[in-house]
């Protein structure tokens, strides 16, 4: 599945941007990190934006959003 990051929600993560596509890389996921991906009201409220497969996603913690993207990837399998 790919997955557009917001990068300014990474830089907010503990290990920031390389741990996270890492870790979607690892879940066979295709991170993609954006600057901006126009989410901004919800961006200033902190935790991660994300668009998978072009659902706009958003949690308040990576696993959160871990967890989210597994439902995610369950529902379409």
């Amino acid at each position: 599945m790919q997955i557009h990051l917001c990068k300014k929600s990474l830089d907010r993560l503990v290990g920031g941007p390389a741990a996270v596509t890492s870790v979607l890389r690892d879940r066979e996921h295709s991170p993609v990190v954006k600057d901006c991906l126009n989410r901004c009201e919800r961006c200033e409220l902190g935790g991660m934006i994300a668009i998978a497969d072009g659902m706009p996603m958003a949690a308040a913690t990576l696993d959160a959003f871990l967890s989210d993207l597994d439902a995610l990837a369950a529902d379409d399998a």
